[in-house]
């Protein structure tokens, strides 16, 4: 079946400026109310605000990222003092990631932030609107998972 919007503004949709520009605003966000943190880490403090003390592994499954960069990203939360590293009980070979009293603090707060720009993002926007994306989106990611 082809696609009402051309293969170029369909990728555009998916890949170009709205994500993009989403991620400019949450970013903003966070700057102007003087939180420093990235998109990134902001997805992978939420993992860890909904159950803390997870493995890398399902960190990186969870937010679709590779296990090296999951391993630079929390390199990098750990030296801000946001995460920390501690041996798996059960499993020697693996380490678990769990917050700070720091990583914890910043819930709230950045929280917020993030419904604040969603708001800002879809603005204007009818509860159908955002059903039917939502939607379109779920189709678009059983496609892509078949293969």
């Amino acid at each position: 079946m082809q696609p009402t919007l051309s293969y170029q503004d369909f990728y555009n949709l998916l890949t170009g400026r709205t994500p993009q520009l989403f991620s400019r605003s949450l970013n903003r966000n966070f700057k102007q109310n003087a939180v420093e943190l990235t998109k990134e880490q902001w997805s992978i403090l939420a993992l860890l605000w909904k159950e803390d003390g997870k493995s890398q592994q399902f960190l990186a499954d969870e937010s679709y990222r590779t296990r090296p960069s999951i391993t630079r990203l929390i390199d990098n939360m750990e030296k801000e003092g946001l995460v920390e590293r501690r041996n798996d009980a059960h499993d020697r070979r693996s380490n678990l990631v769990f917050l700070t009293p720091k990583g914890k603090q910043l819930e709230e707060k950045v929280m917020k932030l993030v419904e604040q720009t969603v708001d800002e993002a879809v603005y204007g926007i009818s509860a159908e609107e955002i059903r039917a994306m939502r939607n379109v989106f779920e189709k678009i990611y059983t496609n892509l998972q078949k293969k």
